[in-house]
C-alpha cells in the first residue's frame, strides 16, 4: 500500500489533474511513446535548442528511427509540432512546438500550481526548508 504522505497526495492529485487535461480539453489524447517524444523534444525546447528532424528521431533510444518519424508525423498531424525548413538548406527541417504543444505545456504546468496548493505540501516544503537553514 502507498505511504501517504504530503508530497505523495501532492503527486496524485498532479496525476488526477493531468489525466483531467487530458480527458477533458481540446488536447487529443497522446500515445504513452508521443507524450514521452513531445517531453524530450520539451526539454529540448526549453534550452533553446534547435532540434532537426534527424535529431529528434534519435531522442527515444528503445525505439527505431523510423518509428521515431512516425511518431512525429503524428504529432504534426495532431498539431502538437510544426516542421521549420532551414533558411540556407531546405533539406533540413526543424522540430518546433506548435500552439496546440504550448497549451498542453501551460495546462500541465497549471496542474502541477493546484497540486502544490494542497495546504499539508506547503506546509512540508516549508518544513524542509526550515530545516536546510
Amino acid at each position: 500500500m502507498m505511504q501517504k504522505t504530503a508530497e505523495s497526495l501532492a503527486y496524485v492529485k498532479f496525476l488526477r489533474l493531468v489525466q483531467e487535461v487530458q480527458t477533458h480539453h481540446d488536447l487529443t489524447i497522446l500515445s504513452p511513446m508521443e507524450e514521452k517524444l513531445l517531453n524530450l523534444l520539451a526539454l529540448a525546447w526549453a534550452q533553446d535548442k534547435k532540434i532537426t528532424v534527424m535529431q529528434a528521431m534519435d531522442f527515444v533510444a528503445e525505439i527505431s528511427q523510423s518509428t521515431s518519424h512516425r511518431l512525429l508525423k503524428m504529432l504534426r498531424l495532431k498539431n502538437f509540432i510544426a516542421l521549420q525548413v532551414d533558411e540556407v538548406d531546405n533539406r533540413i527541417k526543424y522540430v518546433e512546438p506548435a500552439e496546440k504543444a504550448n497549451l498542453y505545456f501551460k495546462a500541465l504546468g497549471t496542474c502541477i500550481g493546484h497540486a502544490r496548493l494542497d495546504a499539508p505540501f506547503a506546509d512540508a516544503t516549508a518544513s524542509s526548508e526550515s530545516e536546510s537553514r
